[in-house]
């Protein structure tokens, strides 16, 4: 028994159902047999019956019968019952005098003996007609009994017709035989079609055994669990498909799944216009967005079902977390960047140096030292007086030796002065503004052999705003990507490999901040970026008691 169970279970889905629908077919087929001949035996039964009954009674009424049997005409009366046999599809019709004798028999041997059955009481003593069903001398069979009165209404005889249980089962097989072809063509019917279905649901999913779909499903779960992203799907109505439980804790959605499957996104977030920004069929990645009062990193991956959209899988991260990890990466490219170049530079110094000091040339070398000291000094000077945001200077300072790497001049414009922000810009958004757009020039500037090889650099918090302004003598902008430039993707250079990203970014940053940047091409060649963000909060105490002060 335990092998037999072991065997089914190892059985495919598919052929799991086929065996199911088979086994119920096996059980309701018979049942179905079984209960169609029973109704049909006994509708015949009584079909029959009546039939019976009604010839009986209409042949005990006929005059010549009555004359014939009270005259005790037998010859006479037998060729009259032999006559009615013919035309009648009865099985037999006997007649017996008020004693039961039988007085016309189709077996003519057994005239003038009792009639076997014992079932003439009713219509000899009381003069019933009625059906009875009976062994007589020529088998089991529905009789019809009526008796035979005279004019005087005296009971003279009883007439039975009756109908063998033969007759029975060749009616049955008459209405069986269609049946039973038809009820057989719909189980071969049933059993394709159960074949067919079953491939249908497995293949509906996606040829994969029940075991395997819980499995997946557990493990689609544990991945949504375990994933410290918000993952969210959703269909194209908007309503939630799944959802994990960092998505969950981010919307204030705290519902089970099965709840929040009935509900659209449109009741849990304040901007719904990313989950449903054109074009539908494509993927969004890493865009910036504000969603409930949080600063999102979202991307958007379009769900298709044989080439039909039917929905998206959204993904996203407090855009906190990315900055704080951005920038401890950027803090750790800056020094490398700045150990780099350290070690080139002082490499070639010390070189030179070397060689001085073997030619003996020992005021040049300190005329070197004391000009390499006076330069840097006084870059950090500038750097420190002016700049007061430690990730801003070491940026700064990073980019300064850099551009000197690469026969740049980083010139800082004498009326920068930065201090801690006083807006919705972050120190980490504001180093990735500046860092881009400086890369941007020093590439450009790489680009043109006529150029002065000067990048200049305005930042200042002077004013209620935040200004920031990049100058090159590089190769310009073309007019057409004016406005294309901000788009993720579009870049130019010649070669777009990983590029694309850096000019989007500072666009989403200045916007996010509730700036905007201004684009201009330089004489007589290059570009100049400027970028103004306020520098003001809402409820900045020193701010409001200004404009308390400046109102009286």
């Amino acid at each position: 028994m335990k092998n037999t169970f072991s065997s089914f279970c190892k059985l495919t889905f598919r052929i799991k159902i086929f065996l199911l629908l088979f086994g119920l077919l096996m059980l309701q087929m018979p049942v179905m047999v079984w209960h169609f001949e029973s109704t049909l035996y006994k509708s015949i039964k009584h079909q029959v019956g009546t039939r019976a009954l009604i010839q009986a009674k209409e042949i005990s009424s006929d005059p010549v019968l009555i004359k014939q049997i009270k005259s005790k005409d037998l010859v006479a009366l037998n060729i009259n019952i032999n006559r009615l046999s013919a035309i009648s599809d009865a099985s037999f019709i006997v007649i017996g005098d008020e004693n039961g004798i039988r007085l016309s028999h189709p077996v003519e041997e057994r005239i003038g003996f009792p009639m076997r059955g014992g079932d003439n009481a009713g219509a000899l003593e009381r003069g019933e007609s009625y059906i009875s069903l009976r062994e007589g001398s020529l088998g089991y069979g529905v009789r019809g009994k009526a008796p035979i009165f005279d004019s005087e209404h005296n009971i003279i005889g009883i007439i039975s017709v009756g109908y063998l249980l033969n007759r029975f089962d060749q009616w049955i097989d008459v209405y069986m035989t269609p049946l039973l072809i038809e009820v057989f063509s719909l189980f071969a019917l049933t059993l394709a079609a159960a074949w067919g279905f079953s491939h249908h649901i497995q293949k509906k999913m996606n040829m994969m055994e029940p075991e395997e779909i819980a499995l997946a499903l557990n493990l689609q779960n544990t991945i949504l669990s375990s994933v410290y992203e918000g993952v969210i799907a959703i269909d194209r109505e908007g309503y939630f498909l799944t959802m994990n439980k960092s998505a969950r804790k981010l919307l204030g959605a705290e519902y089970d799944i099965n709840y929040l499957k009935k509900r659209k996104i449109f009741e849990y977030v304040s901007n719904s216009e990313f989950f449903f920004r054109q074009p539908l069929n494509e993927s969004l990645k890493d865009e910036m967005i504000r969603l409930n009062e949080h600063s999102l990193i979202v991307n958007r991956v379009a769900i298709f079902k044989k080439n039909e959209l039917i929905g998206w899988v959204v993904s996203f991260r407090e855009k906190s977390d990315i900055d704080s990890l951005t920038n401890e990466l950027t803090q750790v490219q800056q020094h490398t960047d700045t150990l780099r170049v350290l070690r080139h530079e002082f490499s070639n110094r010390l070189a030179t140096i070397s060689g001085l000091i073997q030619m003996g040339r020992l005021d040049e070398v300190q005329q070197l030292i004391a000009q390499e000291n006076t330069s840097k000094q006084k870059l950090l000077d500038f750097i420190h007086q002016h700049i007061h945001l430690p990730q801003v200077a070491g940026l700064l300072l990073g980019k300064s030796l850099r551009a000197k790497e690469l026969n740049i001049s980083l010139m800082f414009d004498s009326t920068c002065q930065l201090h801690p922000l006083n807006s919705t810009l972050s120190e980490t958004e504001l180093c990735a503004i500046l860092g881009n757009l400086i890369d941007n020039a020093f590439d450009a500037t790489q680009l043109n052999p006529d150029s002065n090889c000067i990048v200049n650099v305005l930042i200042t918090d002077a004013g209620d705003d935040l200004v920031i302004e990049i100058s090159d003598n590089g190769t310009g902008l073309a007019a057409d990507l004016m406005d294309e430039i901000w788009k993720k993707g579009v870049s130019n250079k010649q070669d777009c490999y990983n590029h694309g990203i850096g000019l989007y970014l500072v666009h989403r940053y200045v916007t996010h901040a509730n700036g905007f940047i201004l684009v201009d091409n330089a004489e007589p060649k290059g570009c100049i970026f400027s970028v103004f963000i306020p520098n003001h909060c809402k409820n900045d105490p020193i701010n409001i008691e200004g404009k308390l002060n400046g109102s009286h």
